[in-house]
Formats: structure tokens, C-alpha cells, sequence
């Protein structure tokens, strides 16, 4: 590491060894500390509990494993106050002793009975859990406990996080959501963490935020959204962070749960199966840990059904004037037909080992474990109408002579593994608490793809509307006729993405008082190392079949006659497919011999390996100081955080001949860095016990997709296009500023309300431009082609509205008791400026998204339908509003119902996408479809139980 990088965080570092020195030389054997674990009468943990010392503003709220820590407290007799909403608050006498660390836990009573007899605690407990720990949090977020998430038939992390305010999901191939974007901003503004640090994503696209359909709900204890971070949080992450929680053991009792279930998938008419296991216990009691010194929590998911999609997609439309008087309009010259169907396997698993050596000394050691695994067929059938030689007969219909028609099989795997090791420990010198802490994520991506096509010559095909959602040419029967089709080409794509991180982290808190005002001064210094690479492996392949044609006729490889008759929800027949197993088989028994039936394209190989390659390293040094005080009704927060950014990049610049063939590649590297202040003021007040509002001013700052950052190029001859990595590309910064006031209900429910706005500089965008010939060396040879860049825009605005309602409705009058109501909505708006663009929406901005939830519970039956609505959003900017692609409006319905048989036994039946809603995009404008695909619906069945 360079000399240098150290120098801004210096003074920091400085300051915060001096603050220590000083209070820890003012510790005295007057003060103690108070150290506990709260839980219900059943012994399960109660986290996000206040914990306050009665006549004074020192308090704190309990973790996840629902255990707390009072530090600085005077010698003397006190009086503790917890206080938990669903349950009856407790006054409970403490003797300190100066410099000892007494160690008492309590047991709280449930209010559940009082609330209302036909309310069941499974609907309520999730409630009780989330809300405390989002009342008592000093920042804004939301916060999903794990059953809260067994409320919903989800079965990965961003199904569960669709629920919530500000969140805007992404659904991948098969359906599941997978993709997160909040407050309407691109998902690299936002932080994917594994109990607190950031977890690599491994997508093609060389995007910075993981998928979350790779981790499964059943193996975390909590998930928390947070979206004003505070100076302790990494400060890398405009839009905010999601933080996933893996459980810890928290009673002496044997904690199990097991669940297993069947179910459907409507598409593919194919069976799934679930099972989740989770089993936590205690060890070794003594006076001085009374909830046991050692801790053992041991999760597992597993998961595997059969689903995929259809899909109709018309990825390239041109401008053409067909001098019918419309002047010119978009045409879609090449329109394509899919049958995907897939066998999806998703496990996860996670271990937590806790060790307490004193009461002030422990440590806590986990790994989580995440794997999805997708075999795939997909039969896919192009149709291709060149613009330039299509023309419009006199009864309006775009017809051609020399249309194209392919027909192709693909045979993949992915494989997508995520692994996380973390080790903190924490211990307590005088008045000052330690804690330090290592960390390591490995994110792989392993792609193996096939794909065997088989193509026509020239035929007659003719479109008669182009505004149709399902495309579709005629006057040739490429659907059935495999006569018309000979083998054509073969690509073996096989490539791997990776992302590490490496986090060694240290903090420091020390606790004092301004007048009577509890106030905690906390520091701490960080190093993370993240190192992300894309490459294509050797056996990667482009060859030809250059057989005897008649050997290679598609009559010869024919397999169903009909692949799918009710294809896109019944819109239209596939027809014909290519048998996978003899097409695969004929190649493999050719590919290596001498006999002219397969010739492999070197030039497109090396192109294909050598375009794909990146390597990237970041490095990042941090340093903050924070400071917390707690008047009698107001927090009040400040702090700094400051961060040094070290990179190096490596990319290929290929350049090509005249006809297209590889010439050279030339490695490039480009190595930076830059440093970001990031200044952090936080407000909480309470109105009354139930009533707060919250506020903050906070900066923040989000670094380009790696594949964008890239000194690399990529020259299509054909297309006439030159794509570009940019290495100059700056990190956005955002000014953000936050309000949002709260309403507690007596019956486990809250009402709140917030407005946010960030001021983004520096937002990255897509540039396509014609080329000059000045833009390079050697662009010259390249003049009036389309030059396409990720760039620096101006200035971006991102208004927004969030409304929260969840209330159990207790006071209505006889049965309708029972109902519980979860809705939220958000509004949001962004304006942004480019280079060559003004007035801007930004990539993932859309302006209403919206959940709703009804659920009845009587004498242990439970049932609940569930809407999500997502608003239409850009997935990406293009030249000018009628080349944007925007991912259209989805509104998804789930149901779910369960019914208690016994202390220990439920049973439960979910079902998902119940309307099969497509998922939908368009180019430009609603009636030029870009893409839509159908998934139909899915669920299951189950038993589930618990001791």
C-alpha cells in the first residue's frame, strides 16, 4: 500500500487515540457496567428491548440475541426499566459495584392474550420483534425478523425485502425476484452485507450488487434495510445498505424447528420440494454467565423445483421511412421465441459458535454458506428482417425476400456459490469497549453454456403489426418446416465471475456524560480489500458446421413436433424443436476430427476470450469518529467518516481487420485513487412514548460497475459500433437528507410517514454518440460509427415519499378482531442531467411501488393474500427517450394460509403469482416491445415444527 494513502486518515486516527487516552485515564472504580439478556417467559430472545436506568438518559437496546450492555454506570443500587412492546414492562432493582460487571437477565410477559383471543402469536411475534428493534434504532431502517418473513410464502432474501417501503425488486428468468434497488436508484447505489460487510456480486455484467435469489430466508435471523447510515457504516452506499443477520443460539433450552414441504410449478407442470432445519442450544451456566457460556446454532435450506419461462423478445429496432406519409418510424428486425425450462437447486447453511471467557470478553465465530444451482434448457427461435431490405406493400404489411429464420437448442448449467467466514470479539479495558473483527466473502459465478444453432437461407417473411406484444412473421413455415434449416453454428460459452472481500476492522466506545446526558464517544479504523474478476475459460469455442448440407439438415435432428402448444400464455405454438441429446451427441463425436464436418472459428474465439476479461482491485482504508447523546427526549448524532479508495484495473483492447478477424489484444491497466469526507448528523426525537420523529443530514458515495471501469474495448465490424470501458469514471456523491415521524400502536402496529432527498453529482449513465474520429488514437478509421461509453452525468434529484401502516385491528367489534392489515407505499421522482441528455429519469427510479396484506387468524387458522406493485422503471438509457428500454408496471398476487394443530406442529399451504403476471419491457414507447416474459404460478404445501 502506497505511503500516502495512510496521510487523510491521520488526523482522525489522532483523534480518536486521544479521546481514548483521556477517558480512560478518568476511569474510576466508582463506575460499572450492567450486562444481560432479555427474554420472554418461553425463554426466546426479545430483541430491539429498551433497557434504561431509571431517573437518568442512560440506556440501551437489546441485539438480535436479545442481550444488553450498560456501560459507565455509577456504584450503587438502581432501577432498570425494559420495556417491550406486546409485553408488560418490567422495574427491576440492580446493585453495581464499581469496576465489576454485574450480569442479571429477565424474563417479560407476553401482552398477547389481552391484545385479543383471536389473534395467534405467529402473526404477532414477527411484529413484536421488527418493530422494537426499528423504535429503538438511532438511524432509519426497516428491519424484517425471520418471522416476519414466515408470514410470506418467500423463499429468498428479495422476495422478503419487496415487502418493504422504498424497495424495488428485479425478477430473474425463472420468476423469483433477485435484483434490489431502493429510493429509486441504480442497484450499485446500494450495499449488499452478510452480518455487517459487504458481499461481492458475481454477475456478468460485472455489476457491484449480488443477487439475492442465491441466499435463502430460512438461514438468517433477520434482515435489516437501512437507509440513513451512520458514520460506522461503510460509507460507500448512496441509497443505503441491506444488512443480512445469521442467528446465534440465545436459550439453555434446545431450540428446533423443521420444515418440509411439496409443491407446483404451473409453467413447467413439475413438482418442488422444500426442507428448512434450524437447532440452537446453550451451554455451561454459571453465576457469572447465566445464559451459559457457549452458544451453538446450526441452520439448513434446502430447495429444488422445476420452473422457467416463456418469452417473445424484439431486442434491436431501426428507423426506416417506409414512405407511407408516417415519416420514420422503429421497425424490430430481429424477433425471438423462447421455451426455457429449468431444474433449480438452492441450499444454504450457516453455523454460529459464541464464547463468553469473562463477562466483558467473548468472541463469535460464523460461516454461511450459499449455493444455486440451475440446469437449463432452452429452445429458442429467431426470425430476422433487416430494416434496409424490408419494405411495406399496399396493404400495409412489412414484408421481405431475404428474411432469415433460426432454430436452436441450448444446454447450460450455472452454478453461483456464495461462502462467508466472520470472527468478532469484543472486550472491555477500564471504561473503554473493544471490538475487532475479520471477514472474508467469496461470490463465484460458474457459467457452462452450449448453444447449437441451425439457420434457413433467404425467405419471404412478412409482419402485419408491429405494435403487438407477440410478434410474429409469416409467409414462410419456419415454425414446423425442418427442411428449410441446416446446422449452423456452435458456441461453447464457458465463463466464471468471482468477487472477494476482505474486511480487519477495529472500534472503540466510551461512555461519559455531558450535565446529567448520557453520551457515547465511538472511533474506529478499517481496511477492506475487494477484488472482483470475469474470464473466459480455454475451451470457450466459436465454430461452424461446413458439412455436406444434406447431412446437416435439420429433418436429420428434429425432436418434439411441438414443443409447446401453449406457449405465452397461449398466444402462439413453438413448434418444432431440435432434439438436444442427438444434436449435442453429433457434435461431440465430430468436434476433434479431421473430417471438415465442424471448423472452429479461431478469430471469434479469441475475440470471444479475450472481450470478457477484467480484473479488478479496490482497496479501501477507513477511519471514523462518532459521537452519541441522549438528552431526555432527543438523540442527537454527529460524526465523520472518512475513506481512502485505491484501485487497479485490467482490461483487453482488441482490434480487428477489415473483415472482422482478430488482430491483437493488448492488456491494459489503469491504477487510481481518491479520498471522500463524508460528514454525518443524526436527530431522534420522542414525542411520547409511542411517538417519534427522525432526521438526518448524511453524504454518501457509490463507485461504478466494475465492467464499466474497465480500460478495455470491443470493435464490431458488422455493427459498426465501438463499446468502451471508461478507467476515468468517478464515484457519484450524494447529499442526502432524511425526515420521517413514527406512531407505535398499543396492538403491535405502527403508522409513519418520511420524505427523503438525495442530490446526486457524478451519477454514471450510458453514453451513444457518433463518432468524429478525434475520440482516440485511431479513431479515424472508425468515423460516423456509434461510439458507446458509461459516463459522468452532472446532476441528479431523487425526491421521494414513504407511507408505512401495519395495524392488528384489535378494536373492532366481535370476529372481525381477527383481521391484520400490512400495506406501504412510495412515491418517487428523480430529474437528471447528462452531457447530452437533459431531464433524465434515473436507471431503477420508479415512481409508485406499493404492498398490501390482509390476513385473518381465528383459533389457530390463519390466511393472507398479499399484493406487490412495482411501477414502471428505465433498465437502461439509451441515445434518446425512443431508445430507452423501461421495465413495465408488475403487479404480483401471493396467498398463504396455516393452521396450528398443536403447541409444536403447524401446517401451511402458499401459492405465488397466482394472475400470472408477465414481467414486461418495452423500447422507447408502450407499443414496441422489448421483451415479456411468463412465468404462471407456484406453491406448496408443508408442516412445520417447533420446540
Amino acid at each position: 500500500m502506497k505511503k500516502g494513502i495512510h496521510k487523510p486518515l491521520l488526523p482522525v486516527f489522532l483523534l480518536a487515540l486521544l479521546m481514548c487516552c483521556v477517558f480512560h485515564a478518568s476511569a474510576q472504580q466508582t463506575i460499572g457496567n450492567i450486562k444481560g439478556q432479555i427474554t420472554d417467559t418461553d425463554g426466546n430472545a426479545l430483541p430491539g428491548a429498551s433497557v434504561q436506568v431509571k431517573g437518568t438518559t442512560q440506556g440501551v437496546s437489546t441485539n438480535t440475541a436479545g442481550n444488553f450492555e450498560l456501560q459507565g454506570i455509577k456504584a450503587g443500587s438502581h432501577t432498570l426499566v425494559i420495556n417491550y412492546m406486546g409485553y408488560t414492562a418490567l422495574e427491576v432493582p440492580v446493585e453495581v459495584t464499581g469496576g465489576k460487571t454485574v450480569v442479571k437477565d429477565f424474563k417479560m410477559s407476553s401482552k398477547a392474550t389481552n391484545l385479543s383471543t383471536v389473534t395467534v402469536s405467529s402473526v404477532m411475534e414477527g411484529q413484536q420483534k421488527a418493530l422494537n428493534q426499528q423504535r429503538n434504532a438511532d438511524n432509519i431502517k426497516q428491519v424484517v425478523s425471520a418471522d416476519v418473513m414466515g408470514r410470506f410464502p418467500d423463499l429468498n432474501v428479495a422476495e422478503s425485502m419487496q415487502r418493504l417501503p422504498g424497495v424495488t425488486i428485479g425478477r430473474n428468468s425463472s420468476g423469483e425476484g433477485s435484483t434490489v434497488q431502493l429510493r429509486g436508484t441504480p442497484g450499485n447505489f446500494t450495499n449488499i452485507n452478510v452480518n455487517g460487510e459487504q458481499i461481492m456480486g458475481t454477475g456478468e455484467n460485472g455489476e457491484r450488487n449480488a443477487t439475492l435469489d442465491l441466499i435463502p430466508t430460512n438461514v438468517l435471523s433477520s434482515m435489516e434495510v437501512v437507509k440513513s447510515l451512520t458514520p460506522d457504516l461503510d460509507g460507500d452506499a448512496i441509497a443505503g445498505a441491506i444488512n443480512m443477520k445469521s442467528p446465534t443460539a440465545t436459550s439453555l433450552k434446545t431450540k428446533l424447528s423443521v420444515d418440509a414441504g411439496l409443491g407446483y410449478n404451473g409453467l413447467r407442470k413439475k413438482s418442488n420440494g422444500i426442507g428448512n432445519l434450524a437447532v440452537g442450544k446453550r451451554f455451561f451456566q454459571d453465576e457469572a454467565n447465566p445464559n451459559g457460556r457457549l452458544g451453538i446454532m446450526l441452520t439448513g435450506s434446502y430447495y429444488r423445483t422445476t420452473n422457467g419461462y416463456d418469452e417473445v423478445n424484439a431486442q434491436v429496432w431501426q428507423k426506416k421511412d417506409f414512405e407511407d406519409g408516417k415519416g420514420e418510424i422503429y421497425f424490430p428486425t430481429d424477433v425471438r421465441y423462447l421455451f426455457v425450462e429449468n431444474q433449480r437447486t438452492r441450499t444454504g447453511a450457516s453455523a454460529t459458535i459464541d464464547y463468553n471467557f469473562s463477562p466483558v470478553t467473548s468472541i463469535v465465530a460464523n460461516i454461511m454458506y450459499s449455493d444455486r444451482d440451475n440446469d437449463i434448457t432452452r429452445y429458442r427461435k429467431r426470425t430476422r428482417m433487416q430494416t434496409s431490405r424490408t419494405d411495406m406493400n399496399e396493404d400495409g404489411e412489412f414484408v421481405t425476400t431475404r428474411g432469415r429464420s433460426y432454430n436452436e437448442v441450448k444446454a447450460a448449467t450455472e452454478d453461483n456459490m456464495n461462502i462467508n467466514y466472520n470472527l468478532q470479539g469484543e472486550t472491555q479495558i477500564g471504561r473503554v469497549k473493544l471490538d475487532a473483527g475479520v471477514f472474508y466473502s467469496n461470490s463465484k459465478f460458474e457459467n457452462r453454456a452450449n448453444t447449437f444453432n441451425f439457420i434457413t437461407g433467404n425467405i419471404p417473411l412478412t409482419i402485419r403489426d408491429i405494435s403487438s406484444d407477440y410478434l410474429l412473421a409469416t409467409g414462410t413455415d419456419w415454425q414446423n418446416d425442418a427442411s428449410l434449416f441446416t446446422y449452423n453454428t456452435i458456441e461453447r460459452d464457458y465463463w466464471n465471475t468471482e468477487g472477494k472481500n476482505f474486511v480487519a476492522k477495529l472500534n472503540a466506545q466510551i461512555p461519559y456524560k455531558i450535565g446529567n446526558n448520557a453520551a457515547i464517544f465511538k472511533a474506529g479504523a478499517k481496511v477492506k480489500r475487494m477484488h472482483n474478476q470475469r474470464y473466459k475459460l480455454p475451451n470457450t469455442i466459436v465454430s461452424s458446421y461446413t458439412g455436406d448440407a444434406a447431412a446437416g439438415k435439420l429433418t436429420n435432428f428434429s425432436g418434439l413436433t411441438q414443443v409447446d402448444d401453449h406457449l405465452l400464455d397461449g398466444n402462439m405454438n413453438f413448434g418444432l424443436g431440435v432434439d438436444r441429446d442427438k444434436t449435442i451427441n453429433y457434435f461431440n463425436e465430430n468436434e476433434n476430427l479431421d473430417n471438415g464436418i465442424f471448423t472452429q472459428d479461431a478469430s471469434g474465439t479469441r475475440i470471444s476470450q479475450d472481450a470478457y476479461y477484467y480484473d479488478a482491485v479496490e482497496t479501501v482504508t477507513a477511519g471514523y469518529l462518532m459521537n452519541r447523546i441522549q438528552f431526555n427526549r432527543v438523540m442527537l448524532l454527529a460524526g465523520l467518516r472518512v475513506e481512502r479508495t485505491s484501485v487497479d484495473y485490467k482490461g483487453n483492447i482488441i482490434t480487428q481487420d477489415a473483415d472482422e478477424l482478430w488482430e491483437s489484444t493488448t492488456l491494459t491497466q489503469k491504477k487510481n485513487s481518491y479520498t471522500r469526507f463524508l460528514p454525518n448528523i443524526q436527530a431522534k426525537y420522542d414525542l411520547t412514548k409511542s411517538s417519534l420523529i427522525r432526521g438526518g443530514l448524511t453524504f454518501g458515495y457509490s463507485r461504478p460497475n466494475f465492467v464499466d471501469l474497465v480500460p478495455g474495448r470491443i470493435v464490431s465490424i458488422l455493427n459498426e459500433t465501438i463499446t468502451d470501458g471508461n478507467p476515468e469514471l468517478k464515484p457519484a456523491f450524494s447529499t442526502n437528507l432524511d425526515l420521517m415521524a413514527e406512531k407505535y400502536l398499543s396492538n403491535l402496529g405502527i403508522l409513519s410517514a418520511g420524505i427523503f432527498y438525495k442530490k446526486i453529482d457524478k451519477f454514471q449513465y450510458n453514453s451513444v454518440t457518433t463518432l468524429n474520429g478525434n475520440e482516440f488514437e485511431g479513431a479515424d478509421k472508425y468515423a460516423n460509427w456509434r461510439y458507446y461509453q458509461i459516463l459522468n452525468g452532472n446532476t441528479a434529484n431523487v425526491y421521494g415519499l414513504e407511507l408505512n401502516a401495519q395495524a392488528n385491528l384489535t378494536f373492532l367489534p366481535g370476529f372481525l378482531k381477527g383481521f391484520t392489515v400490512f400495506a406501504n407505499y412510495t412515491y418517487s421522482h428523480s430529474n437528471a442531467d447528462a452531457q447530452f441528455r437533459k431531464d433524465l429519469r434515473l436507471p431503477g427510479q420508479a415512481t409508485h411501488t406499493a404492498n398490501a396484506s390482509l390476513a385473518y387468524s381465528l383459533k389457530g387458522f390463519t390466511i393472507q393474500g398479499n399484493l406487490n406493485y412495482n411501477g414502471s422503471y428505465i433498465v437502461s438509457l439509451g441515445e434518446d427517450a425512443e431508445t430507452d428500454v423501461i421495465r413495465d408496471a408488475r403487479t404480483q398476487i401471493d396467498a398463504n394460509a396455516s393452521y396450528q394443530i398443536s403447541k409444536r406442529f403447524t401446517i401451511y399451504v402458499e401459492a405465488q403469482n397466482l394472475t400470472n403476471a408477465p414481467q414486461r419491457a418495452y423500447f422507447g414507447q408502450k407499443n414496441r416491445i422489448y421483451e415479456k416474459q411468463f412465468y404462471s404460478y407456484w406453491g406448496r404445501a408443508g408442516v412445520k415444527f417447533r420446540m
